[in-house]
């Protein structure tokens, strides 16, 4: 399945739809944060002392950069599940009378999108780094421990990917094809919702019951460690709140969810039976 690791790779890193959705949208958010947000909350900050505004600026970057990434990584699934829409012809005769399997098959599908959104929230990561360090507040920001960022991309695009081609799956199998955009668009939506109430409320975030539940807050949680450092939040008035998690936990949510969400797949795509794209398109 080369062929197919290498279209998956090529089809997110060349096309200009995804691109645009997974990056510069997501850019275009990180530019009104970086340069007109940030100052605003930084001005808050001047009856502090210089390390703890440096260090309250660096929470405020790295909920940001956890909230942006998240997102992206949630357009890109959005994205990739779609090749399933154009192989649901070949796709079932492969799997039955060849020596194609449905593990192998979503490895060579799973790899591609890895590669791919590593390299693009690398990049994301990158970028959002410069404009919180040059938006003029006088503070450069570097994530802390960049290997818990790519742990985190890699476990949340796993995952990411394993719904979206749960929901497509079950869209083409129940033939309900008039919903095939609105389930497809399922983990973006959820994506944006915690992107917003993590990004504007995570200080009132505090149950670690949260984040070991839901693969989104713990992929969200992952990425903030990163970047800052430590699962602490503090206030502008002085006050912190320690979060009492563990990586290994964190991570272990993601990876439950994620073979939950395969083990369906597999059953899933032995039982779809050959639909016409153009049937799809009509209804």
């Amino acid at each position: 399945m080369k062929r197919l690791l290498l279209y998956t790779i090529k089809r997110t890193l060349v096309n200009s739809t995804m691109l645009s959705m997974a990056i510069l949208f997501v850019l275009f958010w990180g530019v009104i944060i970086a340069y007109l947000e940030a100052p605003s909350f930084i001005s808050q900050l001047q009856h502090v002392s210089l390390a703890f505004k440096n260090t309250v600026y660096l929470q405020y970057t790295s909920v940001w950069n956890a909230s942006l990434v998240i997102l992206s990584l949630s357009t890109i699934a959005v994205g990739i599940a779609y090749i399933l829409y154009f192989q649901t012809g070949a796709l079932p005769y492969l799997i039955r009378y060849t020596k194609l399997k449905a593990s192998t098959y979503f490895a060579s599908l799973y790899s591609g999108n890895l590669i791919a959104s590593l390299i693009l929230e690398l990049l994301l990561i990158a970028i959002i780094t410069l404009m919180f360090s040059h938006n003029g507040v006088g503070i450069a920001v570097t994530p802390s421990n960049i290997g818990i960022m790519i742990l985190a991309i890699i476990l949340g695009s796993i995952f990411f990917i394993s719904f979206s081609v749960f929901l497509n799956l079950l869209v083409i199998r129940l033939r309900a094809y008039k919903l095939l955009n609105l389930f497809n668009y399922i983990p973006l939506i959820i994506g944006t919702i915690v992107f917003a109430l993590f990004a504007f409320a995570t200080i009132t975030i505090k149950s670690p019951a949260i984040y070991y539940s839901n693969p989104y807050t713990a992929t969200l949680i992952l990425l903030y460690y990163g970047y800052f450092g430590s699962f602490k939040l503090y206030t502008t008035a002085g006050t912190a709140i320690s979060l009492h998690l563990s990586i290994g936990l964190l991570a272990l949510s993601i990876v439950a969810w994620t073979i939950v969400l395969n083990l369906l797949n597999s059953v899933l795509v032995r039982k779809i039976q050959y639909v016409n794209i153009e049937e799809m398109r009509i209804m």
